[in-house]
């Protein structure tokens, strides 16, 4: 019993030497611990709520577009998008949005802009072709067919091959090369499924049958 009391004595004067030592490291390490903790769910709730608010932004943006469009509406969730969201994907899908504007008010030089910023630093390789294929058919209407060409020049993915062809189509029929544009109009039909984008390549096509 007495080795007992005093193996107890000892171990409880260990304890103390060792706190003494070490006890104000270990209280800021897990003072610390706890403060990460803490940071980590304060930032996964900050993440979530940023989160949640660009995705409201978008869908506004999304809605300008929609039917009838709203142009004030689509500027106004663009902006702030740029401003409170720039390095993410929702830039980009801003810019997307305003080239369209853009372009559809005749202001090509604007719409090219805005294309290059996404070609240039996308967010997605997916933001990245969709960018160009727009930036080529802008670059086609400013009759920059040079620089068009340097934009499909490029691999593209299956998803995008249809588009990139017809763009093709539409270069070497703009130089007048009607073997090259039939080509490349030929192809697109073939990677393209029924529908309107369908329709308007055969239309294309079916024009140049006399030359």
């Amino acid at each position: 019993m007495a080795d007992y009391i005093r193996d107890e004595e000892e171990q409880a004067e260990r304890l103390k030497e060792w706190w003494q030592k070490n006890g104000t490291a270990t209280i800021v390490v897990i003072v610390l611990a706890i403060g990460s903790m803490i940071g980590w769910r304060q930032w996964q709730e900050h993440s979530s709520g940023q989160a949640a608010e660009a995705s409201k932004v978008y869908e506004s943006l999304v809605a300008g577009l929609g039917q009838g469009g709203d142009a004030d509406q689509v500027r106004s969730a663009a902006d702030t998008l740029l401003e409170d969201f720039e390095s993410t994907a929702y830039a980009d899908y801003a810019r997307l949005a305003l080239a369209k504007l853009a372009a559809d008010e005749g202001n090509l030089n604007g719409a090219a802009e805005q294309l290059k910023a996404v070609a240039d630093d996308a967010a997605s390789k997916e933001l990245e072709y969709t960018a160009r294929v727009r930036l080529a058919r802008v670059q086609i209407e400013q009759g920059d067919l040079d620089a068009a060409e340097k934009q499909i020049s490029r691999t593209f993915p299956e998803a995008w091959q249809a588009q990139a062809l017809e763009l093709k189509g539409d270069i070497a029929g703009a130089r007048e090369k009607w073997d090259a544009a039939r080509d490349a109009y030929t192809g697109a039909l073939d990677a393209l499924d029924n529908g309107a984008a369908k329709d308007r390549v055969q239309m294309k096509l079916d024009d140049m049958k006399s030359l």
